[in-house]
């Protein structure tokens, strides 16, 4: 006959079992540091609403983020600038954008380079330019639809010495079926991708 005592201890170690493991993975969980995150739509707020979606997205994880119109590359770098040197909070920093706001993470990242503040991802869907990618910028990741004339691989500012990975989403492996400029910002397997890459380096500053 089982004692009531080894009854009790059965049902503890039953009950400790099925506690304990679900408390370990929320201990395991990632903190996320809170940053700097912007996403540039490109002209006129008309072709870049993708982006809008990308941010309500960020915000369902726990990512503040803000989407914004084109602002003023210099008075937002400087903007920017003094979040960083006043708050840990406001790091790292994190660019994104569509277009010519793909063009504009670019100059924002090249106006904060003379400060000495660090851009730690920048994630451009079809600039209209080529970058360059300052060498202030510790990753990018290019999505781009077009060809050598518009649309197409960004190129490394000199003394450039992060991560550059241009993303052909037209030709070879990586090729997405039905994909273009008007709706590269769009595409939901882009934005798993880019709020991966967003949370990596979010838990390496946590």
């Amino acid at each position: 006959m089982i004692s009531r005592r080894s009854l009790i201890s059965t049902a503890t170690l039953l009950l400790a079992s099925s506690v304990l493991p679900a408390e370990a993975a929320t201990k395991k969980k990632a903190k996320l540091a809170t940053g700097q995150i912007y996403l540039f739509r490109g002209f006129a707020n008309v072709f870049s609403m993708g982006l809008d979606t990308l941010g309500k997205q960020l915000a369902a994880e726990g990512i503040k983020a803000e989407v914004l119109s084109l602002p003023n590359s210099a008075s937002f770098a400087k903007r920017i600038a003094d979040r960083y040197k006043s708050s840990k909070e406001a790091r790292p920093i994190v660019l994104i954008g569509h277009s010519l706001g793909a063009d504009m993470t670019f100059a924002i990242a090249s106006a904060l380079k003379p400060m000495k503040i660090p851009v730690e991802l920048i994630i451009s869907f079809d600039p209209t330019g080529r970058g360059p990618v300052p060498g202030n910028v510790k990753k990018t990741l290019n999505f781009f639809t077009g060809d050598e004339s518009i649309w197409s691989p960004v190129l490394p500012a000199p003394g450039f010495k992060g991560e550059l990975t241009n993303i052909n989403l037209r030709q070879g492996e990586t090729a997405v079926k039905g994909i273009g400029h008007f709706n590269v910002d769009k595409n939901p397997e882009l934005h798993a991708r880019s709020i991966q890459e967003i949370k990596k380096v979010l838990r390496r500053r946590a």
